[in-house]
């Protein structure tokens, strides 16, 4: 842990980064007086996660119940196959799939 001042992070703020990037934590003061704090950000933390936890736990968002899954039709080889060939095909396809 490192404890350094206002002036000397504002001179040095790159240096004092790649030491927290190491996992290095400064402790930064103001007239001897510490008034922040300056560590790596765990990446195991799921920012989208814990807002939607957060948000279902206080009912400001409900989750859905069941996830629908899409079905895409099996990729038919390509090979040799001209452009309108396969643009009838996929036009085939999605009007199969609205009916």
């Amino acid at each position: 842990m490192k404890s350094i001042g206002i002036k000397d992070l504002k001179n040095n703020l790159s240096s004092y980064l790649e030491f927290v990037k190491k996992g290095e934590t400064i402790i930064i003061y103001d007239r001897n007086n510490p008034i922040a704090e300056i560590k790596k950000i765990l990446k195991t933390d799921n920012r989208t996660d814990l807002y939607i936890k957060e948000a279902t736990e206080n009912n400001s968002l409900i989750p859905a119940k069941k996830f629908k899954e899409i079905k895409f039709p099996k990729v038919k080889s390509l090979k040799g196959i001209s452009r309108t060939e396969i643009s009838n095909t996929w036009k085939t396809i999605y009007n199969e799939e609205r009916e």
